[in-house]
């Protein structure tokens, strides 16, 4: 059931949950203007607009920092709501289809956007990172921004997993050419270092390949490939850091990233 709240005349949707107090399935603590981000309470502006005026308690005190560390007891109002707690949906892990944008611009459609649950589109949720409309595999979705950026800096996580097809055939030093530093046509500076294997043939005479890299440079794979000899005809991603694809995450579908998942992307 949703009650509504609001700050200066606006309308926003609180969602309860269910009537009695849900159980804290997320471990605390957390700052409390992305516990009301994740309950969908509002955007990250909004939540904060909130807290700045005296909207949102703590425990039956008015909070203004918006950064308040929550503990697993703490009880969160706004406008003398509740705010029950739940799975944390504001961090999502996907099995992205071929044939969607990781866009949100309507003349890209089909969108990747357009396959989230309605419970869980949350008006800041964004991809972290793209991968090209042709492009299958690994992806995820957040509400915070922080988290995402860390995600895609090297430093933070080192290593992206691609399975690759490709047709025509590839340079004889291609793996020692990886491994240097490949140059790349329209990049002032080479690649950084990266790990390619050979995987044989597939069932339909294409050559595969495993390219692990570093780095998210637009369209970096099939332009790494492209320089070798080949040309990319199917690419899926199917690890990001030591976390890989779930197995039992079918195509097309999400769910949400477990704490674990989370912890381990950092590894």
């Amino acid at each position: 059931m949703a009650r509504k709240t609001g700050i200066g005349g606006k309308s926003l949707s609180v969602d309860r949950g269910s009537a009695i107090r849900s159980p804290v399935v997320v471990p605390r603590p957390e700052p409390l203007d992305y516990f009301l981000a994740r309950r969908q309470v509002g955007t990250w502006a909004e939540v904060r607009g909130l807290i700045q005026t005296c909207h949102v308690r703590v425990d039956g005190v008015v909070c203004k920092h918006y950064r308040r560390a929550l503990c697993d007891t703490s009880q969160v109002t706004v406008d003398g709501v509740e705010i029950t707690d739940a799975e944390d949906c504001g961090t999502l892990i996907c099995h992205k289809p071929a044939g969607v944008a990781c866009s949100h611009a309507p003349q890209d459609a089909p969108l990747i956007y357009d396959l989230v649950p309605e419970t869980w589109r949350h008006p800041n949720l964004q991809t972290v990172g793209r991968l090209d409309r042709d492009t299958t595999g690994l992806i995820f979705f957040t509400i915070d921004g922080a988290w995402a950026q860390q995600v895609v800096e090297p430093r933070h996580v080192r290593w992206k997993r691609y399975r690759v097809a490709f047709s025509g055939t590839l340079v004889a030093d291609a793996v020692e050419r990886v491994a240097a530093g490949l140059p790349i046509s329209g990049e002032s500076t080479p690649c950084l270092s990266a790990r390619l294997t050979f995987d044989g043939a597939g069932s339909d005479g294409l050559a595969l390949a495993t390219l692990e890299v570093s780095e998210g440079r637009h369209h970096q794979v099939k332009r790494m490939i492209d320089a070798l000899g080949g040309r990319v005809e199917r690419l899926h991603r199917d690890r990001i850091g030591v976390l890989e694809l779930p197995p039992d995450l079918a195509v097309g579908t999400m769910r949400p990233m477990t704490l674990e998942e989370r912890v381990r992307l950092f590894e």
